[in-house]
């Protein structure tokens, strides 16, 4: 693993097509010149749920294989492991290697343990810019937001929090333009939210705050928040999350 990161990774659910898909991405990975080689590694799943993801008795052993792979490959071939997709029964994993482990890669049975029950399928091809990871695998502004959605209520039911409880959910948006705020603050105040006047920022941003009582809890922040993406993201809009105070039962 090179020094310029440490291994963040976080999962978020998508569809591929008509095809649910859970992602697991490295969001803290950096494209690294020396790995210009991109690696997958295919193994279907034995007892996939009718909607193509992972039954729960697979997620331990397909854990450990997991592991496997990834400690193997990286000692063996300096493999970076950015991630995996779950979806149509099948998981696929995602590697950089650099382009000297091709020749390693042709005999890949020498590089990992027996998967058994689990059969390989391996391909590579060259992916200097890393386009996989920053395009494929790295999450949207929408599937980002749930991860950090997710993070906040996992804060919150720390602290002793009745996540399925309204309360008034605080948020902060900033815009490159005056008019772009005040566009988004209309269609914010339309879509219920209460907001502030645009304010200038000391580097000439706006921000616009504003709040809605809402339910944190049981999808209600990604609701909430896709809401609010829909509107800040088309002005060129940085959302800047969400907050609450704590509500006890």
């Amino acid at each position: 693993m090179p020094a310029s990161w440490q291994p963040n990774f976080d999962i978020y659910m998508t569809r591929l097509g008509d095809d649910p898909a859970s992602f697991l991405v490295d969001l803290g990975a950096v494209p690294q010149p020396s790995h210009t080689l991109r690696l997958h590694v295919r193994v279907p799943l034995l007892r996939p749920r009718p909607d193509g993801l992972r039954d729960a008795s697979e997620l331990e052993p397909m854990g450990e294989l997991e592991d496997r792979l990834a400690d193997a490959l990286a000692t063996k071939i300096d493999a970076i492991y950015v991630g995996r997709v779950v979806a149509r029964g099948a998981t696929e994993f995602f590697f950089y290697v650099p382009p000297a482990a091709a020749g390693a890669l042709a005999d890949f049975g020498a590089l990992v343990d027996d998967p058994a029950p689990y059969e390989i399928g391996t391909h590579s091809e060259p992916d200097p810019d890393w386009d996989a990871y920053t395009r494929f695998l790295y999450p949207d502004a929408w599937s980002m937001q749930s991860m950090m959605n997710r993070r906040v209520l996992q804060q919150l039911e720390q602290h002793g929090d009745a996540v399925t409880v309204a309360r008034t959910i605080d948020h902060l948006a900033i815009f490159a333009t005056k008019t772009a705020a005040e566009t988004a603050a209309a269609k914010l105040a339309s879509a219920g939210f209460t907001t502030s006047a645009p304010a200038e920022d000391e580097d000439g941003r706006f921000r616009v705050e504003f709040h809605r009582s809402d339910v944190p809890g049981d999808g209600g922040a990604d609701a909430f928040v896709g809401e609010v993406l829909d509107i800040v993201l088309p002005l060129d809009g940085n959302y800047d999350g969400w907050g609450c105070t704590i509500v006890s039962q």
